[in-house]
C-alpha cells in the first residue's frame, strides 16, 4: 500500500492556520531583553518535557522536573529518568534541524533510543522496530483500546511514511498539516514496543521546527495537549476501530488535523500575548549566545535550570555533566570541555598539589552575557 493522506481544508482549519502565521510573525520580530529569550527559551522546554511525559502517566511535579533536568545523577527514578531522555531529544532536535536534512527511518530510530534508554546511552544509537504484536490496552477496563500492524507491515509502513513525508506533495502542505499527518500516522503504524507517544510529539517538534515553526525556540503545544488527555486521545482514536486493518490504514484525518491545528494556534497565540508583555521596545538585537554553538547554547539552557533552582554552584560544569547531558563518553566529554576552554567558554577550576582541572567554570564573559539587562532576577 502508498500512504496518501486523506484530509479536507475546512473553514475553521484555514483559520487556525492564519492565526498561527499571524503569532509566528509577531513573535519573531518582536524584540526582547536578551536574559528574556534564555528564560522564555528554557520555559519552553520544561513544558514540552513535563507535559509530554505527564500524558504517558508521568507523576513528577514542576520542581521535580525542573530538578531532574537540572542534575546529572547517575541514579534516579524511572520518571526522572524519563523527563531527562525526552530534554535530552529536545537537544538531538536542536542540532538536527541545524544540519538541513530531511527526517529519515534512522533518525526517528535515534529519537526513539533517546526517549527509552536507561542512564546515559550512547549518543547515535538506534532502537529496531518491534516483532511482536503490541496492542494498546486501557489499564483500568484491560480491553485493547487499539491493535497496530502485525509486525511484519511494520518496516514497510514506516518506509512509506518517510517517502510521503519527503514528497512534493507534503513538502507543499502547510507545515502544521504536515506535522499532524506524520504524527498521526507514526502513532497508528505504532513501530516500537514502547514509547510511541513520546517519540511521536518528538518527531511532531522536529517537522515543525525544520519548517521555520520554532518560533525563536519559545513554542511548546504539547502542555495542551497534557491538559485534557482524554481529549487529545479520543481526537487520536477519531471514532475509528479497534483493528488497524478496519479503517486505520486509511482513515479520513481531518478531525486530527483540526484538532492539532487547533491546538497549535492556541498555543501560538498565548505565547505571543506573552511575548508582547515583555516586548521592550527597541531596535531587536540578536542574543550574544547565538554566536556559540549549538552544544554551547544547550549547555546555557542546562545552567538556566540550575539557576532557576537555586542549586549551588550552578556554573560549575564537569565531564559527567557533559556525558550525562548529551550521552557521550567520558573522554569525548573532557575533549568538548577542553575545546570551550580554548574558545573562552569556560574557564578551568584547578585543584589538588598538582594543580589538575576537574571542572570548570563559565567564564566571566559569558557569566555577564547570561545576567545582562537584570538577569540577576534569577538569583532571588
Amino acid at each position: 500500500m502508498i500512504f496518501i493522506p486523506r484530509f479536507n481544508y475546512t473553514n475553521l482549519l484555514v483559520n487556525h492556520l492564519g492565526n498561527i502565521e499571524a503569532a509566528k510573525a509577531v513573535i519573531e520580530i518582536l524584540p526582547l531583553p536578551p536574559d528574556t529569550t534564555l528564560r522564555l527559551r528554557h520555559d519552553a522546554f520544561q513544558r514540552s518535557t513535563r507535559s509530554s511525559t505527564r500524558i504517558e502517566g508521568n507523576p513528577l511535579d514542576d520542581l521535580a522536573v525542573l530538578r531532574a533536568i537540572s542534575t546529572t545523577e547517575r541514579t534516579g527514578s524511572d520518571a526522572e529518568q524519563e523527563v531527562r531522555n525526552y530534554w535530552r531529544g529536545l537537544d538531538r532536535i536542536e542540532e538536527f534541524v541545524e544540519a538541513k536534512i530531511p527526517i529519515s527511518e534512522a533518525f526517528i530510530q535515534e529519537l526513539h533510543s533517546l526517549v527509552i534508554v536507561r542512564s546515559r546511552g550512547r549518543r547515535g544509537s538506534r532502537s529496531q522496530y518491534r516483532t511482536t504484536e503490541c496492542p494498546v490496552v486501557d489499564t483500568t477496563t484491560r480491553q485493547i483500546d487499539y491493535a497496530p500492524p502485525e509486525p511484519v507491515d511494520v518496516p514497510k509502513l514506516m518506509r512509506e511514511l518517510v517517502e510521503w513525508l519527503s514528497s512534493n506533495t507534503a513538502q507543499q502542505m502547510p507545515p502544521p498539516i504536515r506535522a499532524a499527518i506524520v504524527t498521526h500516522r507514526f502513532l497508528s503504524i505504532h513501530p516500537f514496543d514502547d514509547g510511541n507517544g513520546r517519540t511521536g510529539r518528538l518527531l511532531a517538534t522536529t517537522e515543525l521546527w525544520r519548517s521555520g515553526y520554532r518560533m525563536r525556540g519559545f513554542f511548546s503545544f504539547e502542555e495542551y495537549f497534557s491538559s485534557d488527555r482524554e481529549l487529545y486521545y479520543q481526537n487520536l482514536q477519531m471514532g475509528l476501530p479497534v483493528n488497524f486493518y478496519d479503517g486505520r490504514h486509511d482513515p479520513e484525518h481531518t478531525p486530527w488535523i483540526l484538532y492539532f491545528v487547533k491546538t497549535m494556534a492556541q498555543a501560538a497565540i498565548e505565547l505571543q500575548q506573552k511575548a508582547t508583555s515583555l516586548y521592550q521596545g527597541a531596535t531587536p538585537e540578536n542574543p550574544p549566545w547565538e554566536s556559540l554553538s549549538r552544544l554551547q547554547q544547550q549547555i546555557l539552557t542546562r545552567l538556566m535550570a540550575r539557576v532557576i533552582d537555586k542549586a549551588e554552584n550552578p556554573f560549575m560544569i564537569n565531564p559527567t555533566d557533559v556525558s550525562e547531558w548529551f550521552g557521550v563518553s567520558d573522554k569525548t566529554a573532557r575533549e568538548w570541555l577542553k575545546e570551550w576552554l580554548q574558545s573562552g567558554f569556560v574557564n578551568p577550576i584547578l585543584s589538588g598539589s598538582g594543580q589538575r582541572v576537574r571542572s570548570y567554570n563559565l567564564s566571566q564573559k559569558w557569566l555577564e552575557a547570561f545576567f545582562q539587562n537584570n538577569g540577576s532576577q534569577f538569583l532571588k
